[in-house]
């Protein structure tokens, strides 16, 4: 981030991120369910020479900053993690969790706790600015009026944007059947790699592994989805590559689309000069932890409250 926005926005954005980490964990601990959340470490592996390079400047800046961070050679990789790689950045702050599980159960506790009125498969069309506020219309002619109107519609929320802001990408990933405990690696640390078009592993309760990435500027859907048999044979091998010996038997394989900025941070706040439209647009990959910055952000400023991270997440965040 530190060649596209300034050093300290880019620090500030991180530690942001780290802090949502711990902050999601304390929402499902305050309401008593846990969406399979689970504190794991995160491993950054150098795919080429370009990406020891990559991997040996990341290590130098987040030293600086005293960021969560430990280099791993190649032997001590190899000895901890059971794959082959020049270097690797390890992060022992990191987490994993089901999102869907974590969203459906939160919006649950909020229909029967605050009485949230939620309307399923309820397209909005257009929104009309009002002297008071905005009025809504969607497909079925109902037409829906408020204060405030938050949007956090993902890539699909570009057609309520003035101009375009994010770059759409199509992305694959598959997920094996359950394997043996013993071919786990060490603490089911999330993996990825330097190199792009890249390839990232994680696990899940079940001991299911899930390999993703091989991504592609998005085209349309029908092309994005002819490519997934193709997609999913890459990212066999890449797996197999990097763990030969683990017994890995696809299960099952999907693709999507999601947005990506240049500077890899998302979009939070208000377009200049919309003060009532807020937008919660977790671009750059992040996007869990992206939301709960999001919540807190909008938030305060509804409540009138300043937060500093307006100045790293809204859309008039200084670029160099």
């Amino acid at each position: 981030m530190v060649k596209i926005i300034d050093e300290d926005l880019a620090v500030q954005a991180y530690r942001s991120c780290l802090q949502s980490i711990t902050d999601i964990e304390n929402v499902f601990k305050g309401i008593g369910f846990d969406p399979d959340f689970e504190r794991v470490p995160s491993v950054f592996f150098a795919s080429d020479k370009k990406g020891v390079k990559l991997i040996e400047r990341e290590y130098e800046i987040r030293e600086k900053y005293k960021l969560p961070v430990t280099l791993l050679d190649k032997k001590v990789l190899s000895d901890k993690y059971g794959f082959r790689a020049s270097c690797a950045l390890e992060n022992n702050e990191s987490a994993q969790i089901d999102a869907y599980k974590a969203a459906t159960h939160l919006i649950d506790f909020h229909i029967h706790k605050s009485g949230l009125k939620v309307f399923t498969n309820t397209e909005v069309t257009k929104i009309k600015e009002k002297s008071a506020g905005y009025e809504l219309q969607t497909t079925n002619g109902y037409k829906i009026s408020s204060k405030y109107v938050i949007i956090a519609a993902g890539f699909e929320a570009g057609k309520f944007l003035p101009k375009q802001v994010m770059k759409l990408t199509s992305t694959y990933a598959l997920v094996s059947e359950p394997v043996d405990e013993k071919y786990i690696w060490h603490k089911k640390s999330l993996i990825w790699e330097t190199k792009e078009p890249y390839i990232y592993i994680r696990t899940d309760n079940e001991n299911r592994i899930i390999v993703g990435g091989e991504d592609e500027d998005f085209k349309d859907p029908v092309k994005r989805d002819s490519l997934l048999r193709k997609k999913v044979s890459i990212l066999e091998k890449k797996f197999k590559k990097l763990f030969p010996d683990i017994p890995f038997k696809t299960d099952m394989a999907w693709c999507g689309t999601f947005s990506s900025t240049d500077d890899g941070l998302p979009y939070i706040g208000t377009w200049p000069g919309a003060d009532r439209m807020f937008y919660a647009l977790g671009y750059g990959g992040n996007g869990i932890t992206f939301s709960m910055i999001a919540a807190q952000l909008i938030k305060n400023k509804l409540k009138g409250i300043r937060d500093e991270r307006e100045n790293v997440f809204g859309f008039n965040r200084k670029r160099k």
